[in-house]
């Protein structure tokens, strides 16, 4: 279209927008209760400190593979999309 509403265009950044929002919102909800569950009572305090110690005692190393992978797929992604942009605008 050259100028045209692209509807489809239109419905798929609405329902990324709302995708999103959901998302974040299910997110926080679920942080604000574990918060609130941990400071219930003195024993649920001492297991929210318990968790907090494993978390930050969870090291990167570890995960460096995947982390790697992941990086490496995304790399390779974004180099697909240019390279599809580009090929849509040889005529």
């Amino acid at each position: 279209m050259s100028g045209g509403l692209d509807f489809f265009e239109t419905f798929r950044w609405l329902l990324a927008l709302v995708c999103t929002v959901y998302a974040v919102v299910v997110t926080w909800r679920s942080l604000v209760g574990w918060l609130v569950y941990f400071r219930g009572s003195r024993e649920t305090a001492v297991l929210g400190r318990y968790t907090l110690v494993l978390l930050m005692r969870t090291r990167l190393r570890r995960f460096a593979g995947e982390l790697t992978q992941i990086l490496a797929l995304t790399a390779m992604l974004i180099v697909l999309l240019y390279a599809h942009r580009g090929w849509g605008l040889q005529n």
